[in-house]
């Protein structure tokens, strides 16, 4: 899954996206369209965090559920603690590993649904 696709599915969720890093444009936050509420973040992972040599890669931070997540760690080699994040209740999926399309779509809709605020969840 590429930056494009992981935009275009953060806009079929109703959220929205910017870069709010100064001279940062590769970073994007992913957010809900009212609240600003971070749900997610496209940005590079340095390769040394995943015991490996090179500079870094892209990946994706996104909020899950710690039990879920634990099945999760086990199931995907692409997924693991998050970086540089609360490493309970959020998780880095490598985007060029062994986790589907599909399963990065649905973990983008999970963290969508897990940050929304009390307001939104009554709609």
């Amino acid at each position: 899954m590429d930056k494009e696709e992981i935009l275009s599915v953060t806009e079929e969720l109703g959220g929205s996206f910017d870069s709010p890093f100064e001279g940062d444009f590769d970073t994007v936050v992913l957010r809900h369209r009212d609240t600003k509420k971070w749900f997610g973040l496209y940005f590079s992972v340095p390769k040394r965090y995943f015991r490996e040599e090179g500079k870094a890669e892209f990946c994706l931070n996104l909020k899950c559920d710690p039990a879920l997540a634990s099945i999760l760690f086990q199931n995907y080699a692409g997924i693991l603690p998050a970086y540089h994040m609360n490493k309970t209740h959020w998780i880095t999926v490598r985007l060029r590993r062994d986790v589907p399309e599909e399963e990065i779509k649905n973990l983008m809709r999970l963290s969508f649904d897990l940050t929304q605020s009390a307001k939104q969840k009554k709609l």
